[in-house]
């Protein structure tokens, strides 16, 4: 009997998977953009070129020299996927969110790992769930009322009230790298440390969560120890595969596969911790003080929350409960991955280009802040071009998909001729068709940027060219961020702390390479780029080497005592009691002393030998 039932469900399952791959093979054979585009070989016929896109992430740029800007490839499964940077043919998706929702198989691995968020919302959660229009509740009347609840707390208001955020923990990771190499030079995995300082951003500025990542004796918080499960295990990149699988063919979401468990158990301990954070945020919120403590709590979580609790706001729009704990996760994600990695790529440009280098920290230190607002910082020209450089040359995430949701024409700027020899102006999409989206291409295309759109180049922002005003985007004519109802909600945030990042460490640092440029490269973790040394063994790392400048911070540690043996003067922050050169003293608490901001201008030399006796 139980051997019946055991083949009857094999034998369902197999039956199930044969008919599926008939619907894909059918798709495939009736697709009309078979007969019109050409593709590349399929080297698998269960990965198509699923693996190799991953393995050499130069590959989509050389198929674009070969096949041009608009061209079919294979999905696992060999699924058929089109890819276009044709411009014409961008735009008009990302006007069209109705028609090109993100991918069903996204929204799946979204949901498995984070629950209901906005990663994971198709576009009626999408409108509740975001708001577009930065402007107050009192405009209710004249924007689409879905679009409110997480606005507020991405908008420029509040991300200019997070900077102070930024800068602490900026800070943070500065002492931490100058206790790590002393007063010499030394080589530093900076995007370790990276990694470390954005999750306790995120943690503070996103809900209130202390992390203590940056605390070289603490221990790893549950939720970093989930993220990480998922994220950054040896078998990560095979975990992605199956749940890829799994969202593509949803019986196989009852089969035990690798990995579930683990990511079932970081799935529930994510949870866990977020119900906590929730419920100490909602009861700050609904206390006898909850209008002084809101008004003191300015992460992301606490606005949200507050938002979402507007007696102004229809029942019908608020965010479930399930929602608002889905965003905690999408935060984590979004908040912490990406920046950090952005971040890397900017230190690893100044490794390379050091005039760059030189002109930033001379821009930098005529600031007369060690703690700069927003404002200080977006009004310095050449930081802004040298950001808007790296995340055109390096945006983190290397790409998106669409899918059809309907029948359509997709309008191209240059006409195609066909496998049939006609010449097409339009391509025929049909009700399923994947869209890949190409981000790093469309930033390096050299129809838009020019024979060294490959170049890393500030000073091209002084005189764009006409081209890039065609690019869909929500920031600085480049996609980077994407546009249209799917963009990147939280560019804002992650602008101003990657600025506040480049304002402490290179007025901190000088940064140099410390391998050969030529073993150093892009390699790819799902659709995040991340600068590595080839062939490493044990994951992705970027190793720079950090010399101390006169004119950083210099932390003193518990009981400990400081002397500056060759120095200029330095301030107590505590007190501003000044600390002549030379003196010994004391410290009976962990204490931060810099140089005065009139000596960080007035010197470029080498940070003084720095003696620190702990007690």
């Amino acid at each position: 009997m139980l051997g019946q039932m055991f083949f009857a469900v094999v034998g369902t399952v197999l039956a199930y998977l044969v008919f599926h791959a008939a619907q894909i093979l059918y798709k495939n054979l009736v697709s009309p953009l078979r007969r019109i585009l050409s593709s590349p070989p399929i080297p698998s016929y269960f990965f198509g070129n699923f693996r190799e896109i991953g393995d050499s992430p130069d590959l989509s740029a050389n198929w674009e020299r070969i096949y041009g800007q608009t061209f079919l490839f294979h999905g696992m499964l060999c699924v058929n996927e089109l890819y276009t940077s044709d411009l014409k043919a961008l735009n008009h998706i990302m006007a069209h969110p109705a028609i090109y929702e993100r991918s069903r198989t996204f929204q799946e691995v979204s949901r498995r790992l984070f629950g209901n968020g906005i990663l994971s919302a198709v576009l009626d959660q999408h409108k509740r769930q975001v708001c577009f229009d930065c402007s107050a509740l009192a405009t209710l009347k004249r924007t689409t009322p879905q679009r409110r609840v997480l606005n507020p707390a991405f908008g420029t208001p509040q991300v200019k009230l997070l900077t102070e955020v930024f800068i602490e923990k900026s800070t943070e990771l500065r002492d931490m790298w100058t206790s790590e190499i002393g007063n010499a030079s030394g080589t530093v995995e900076v995007l370790k440390g990276l990694r470390n300082m954005t999750l306790n951003v995120i943690g503070q500025a996103g809900f209130g969560y202390d992390f203590d990542a940056l605390n070289p004796h603490g221990k790893s918080s549950e939720l970093q120890d989930a993220f990480a499960e998922v994220f950054h295990s040896p078998n990560a990149k095979f975990y992605s595969a199956l749940r890829l699988l799994q969202s593509m063919v949803p019986i196989l979401g009852l089969v035990p596969l690798p990995g579930g468990s683990a990511i079932s158990s970081a799935r529930s301990r994510m949870e866990n911790i977020g119900r906590q954070i929730i419920e100490r945020s909602k009861a700050v919120l609904v206390s006898q003080d909850g209008v002084k403590a809101t008004e003191s709590r300015r992460d992301l979580l606490s606005v949200l929350m507050k938002a979402n609790m507007s007696a102004e706001l229809p029942e019908s729009h608020k965010l479930s409960e399930d929602e608002v704990l889905g965003q905690i996760p999408a935060f984590f994600v979004a908040g912490h991955e990406t920046t950090s990695t952005a971040t890397a790529w900017a230190m690893y440009a100044l490794s390379l280009h050091p005039d760059v280098q030189h002109k930033l920290r001379e821009e930098l230190l005529s600031l007369d802040s060690d703690n700069p607002t927003l404002d200080e910082l977006n009004a310095l020209p050449y930081l802004e071009k040298f950001v808007r450089e790296v995340m055109r040359r390096h945006p983190p995430v290397v790409w998106m998909q669409r899918t059809a949701l309907a029948d359509d024409v997709l309008p191209l700027s240059q006409p195609i001729v066909g496998r049939d020899g006609r010449e097409y102006h339009s391509l025929p999409i049909r009700k399923g068709q994947a869209v890949r989206l190409p981000i790093v291409e469309v930033n390096t295309s050299e129809d838009v940027w020019g024979p060294d759109a490959l170049e890393f180049r500030p000073d091209r922002w002084d005189n764009i060219p006409a081209a890039a005003s065609s690019v869909p985007s929500v920031w600085a004519n480049q996609f980077t961020f994407l546009a249209g109802a799917h963009n990147c909600i939280g560019f804002r945030f992650a602008l101003a702390e990657l600025k506040a990042l480049l304002f402490t460490l290179v007025c901190a640092f000088e940064i140099t390479p410390a391998v050969p440029k030529e073993r150093m490269g892009p390699v790819r973790a799902r659709q995040v780029q991340l600068p590595s040394v080839l062939g490493a063994k044990h994951g992705t790392g970027l190793p720079l080497v950090l010399s101390p400048l006169r004119g950083a911070a210099l932390a003193v540690f518990p009981q400990g005592r400081m002397r500056m043996v060759d120095g200029d003067e330095v301030r107590r922050e505590e007190n501003e009691t000044r600390l002549s050169a030379g003196a010994s003293r004391p410290i009976a608490s962990l204490t931060m002393l810099t140089l005065g901001a009139g000596a960080r201008r007035r010197s470029r030399r080498r940070m003084p030998e720095v003696e620190v006796i702990c007690g």
